[in-house]
């Protein structure tokens, strides 16, 4: 049989941290951020810092990588003698780029399975974190595909959003809708159901008992685990961000990789500045 060349290709959405990214060499997929003045590539000619300082005083919206964008990507990834590729994406039901992706791969001469990691942000990024790790332990393609579709399974992702008018204004409020209009402070903790759609998983009156709340959440999904890796991303929050690692690295001295990072631009849009999101992914 020919040796596989397993490469990993990643939406930017999937918040991997940069040099996670960088570490695996793993391809991007940008998303687009829009901004009157023009497109912008999510990640690669706009930051997350400049996103935010932007989105202060103007509007942006998105949309999913070109096919043009996605083609270039996997024709770099095969000129570099790649056979195979494991290719990440956020929801399909928040973004078309898992069915685009799909649809793009069957036009190569590469061997490529596209993951519908019903989540978003780290929670999707986990999946090409792992698939990266089992490629370096020579784990063959197959063996990788199977493994991080169950490890995908069982992973879960939560949202401290400071605002819903982002999620009403982008229209990808998904099941939050019924939150619109409620208590004065109130702040929703959201995650990702089984289909991969936005859903209130806690309402909580103040910041400090939502991120009491949050907690709770991490430390339910973390249960009884052996083997759990997790993840802490912020939308301009660094303050809040360590604090939240901070607690909970000392609630969970076991888990065995911790990661922090940003929010990528084209979440921003839907979610505001203020964002904490958790990911936990449980091996077994």
């Amino acid at each position: 049989m020919p040796q596989e060349k397993i490469a990993i290709l990643v939406d930017s959405c999937s918040d991997v941290p940069a040099a996670v990214l960088e570490a695996a060499d793993m391809a991007l997929m940008p998303m687009n951020v829009i901004f009157r003045d023009r497109a912008y590539e999510d990640r690669v000619t706009i930051t997350p810092a400049e996103f935010y300082r932007r989105q202060a005083t103007e509007r942006a919206t998105t949309a999913s990588p070109t096919g043009k964008h996605i083609m270039e990507a996997l024709e770099r990834i095969q000129a570099s003698g790649y056979t195979h590729v494991i290719s990440v994406c956020i929801s399909a039901e928040l973004s078309g780029t898992y069915q685009e992706t799909q649809l793009l791969a069957a036009d190569t001469d590469l061997t490529v399975h596209v993951v519908n990691t019903r989540s978003v942000g780290i929670g999707s990024g986990f999946a090409a974190i792992y698939a990266a790790a089992l490629r370096s332990a020579g784990k063959s393609f197959q063996e990788i595909v199977d493994e991080v579709e169950r490890v995908t399974a069982q992973t879960k992702v939560f949202f401290y959003v400071p605002s819903l008018k982002y999620l009403q204004a982008g229209g990808r409020i998904g099941k939050v809708a019924g939150m619109a209009g409620t208590l004065l402070n109130v702040k929703p903790i959201i995650s990702c159901d089984a289909e991969g759609i936005y859903y209130p998983i806690a309402k909580v009156r103040g910041e400090k008992r939502t991120i009491t709340k949050l907690l709770a959440l991490v430390n339910d999904a973390i249960g009884d685990a052996k083997r759990v890796n997790v993840a802490v991303c912020d939308g301009v929050n660094p303050e809040l961000r360590a604090s939240v690692l901070e607690k909970l690295k000392a609630a969970h001295p076991n888990v065995l990789e911790w990661y922090a990072g940003d929010v990528s631009p084209a979440l921003g849009v839907h979610t505001g500045p203020g964002l904490i999101g958790v990911g936990v992914q449980v091996l077994d």
